[in-house]
């Protein structure tokens, strides 16, 4: 019984480590002033319609389209540190924050993160339809 009691304890170990570690990287979403807004998708969307969009949906000023996954690919692949600091310090035509100062950091990220999200959910869907076919 002696080995089975050791099992038990080596799995309880992992366990909580993974545990742990779960707990860290959501401690990681936190903002410095202390509003998850980075991981709520709502605030995102809504930091895009009103900041982002109206540049982002139709392309002014070479913008990459939101629903156009392969304008993003270099973007994507440079990295999300990189774009978040296009986001919050501007690139090209792009003002820092779209051009609303008033807009915290974490929201500009949590937009950053839906326009992400929502281009790599298009290119899944678009990858899934040529499977299909």
């Amino acid at each position: 019984m002696g080995s089975f009691e050791s099992d038990m304890r080596a799995v309880a170990l992992r366990i909580l480590v993974v545990l742990l570690s779960l707990v860290l990287w959501l401690f990681s979403l936190i903002p410095a002033d202390g509003v998850a807004v980075a991981a709520d998708r709502s605030v995102g969307r809504n930091v895009f319609l009103q900041n982002c969009a109206a540049c982002h949906v139709h392309g002014v000023a070479q913008a990459p389209r939101v629903n156009s996954p392969a304008e993003w690919e270099p973007r994507l692949a440079s990295g999300r540190q990189s774009m978040m600091n296009s986001v919050l310090r501007g690139k090209g035509g792009m003002p820092p924050k779209g051009g609303n100062a008033s807009i915290s950091d974490a929201q500009a990220i949590a937009a950053l993160d839906y326009i992400v999200s929502r281009v790599l959910e298009l290119e899944h869907e678009a990858h899934a339809a040529e499977r299909r076919q």
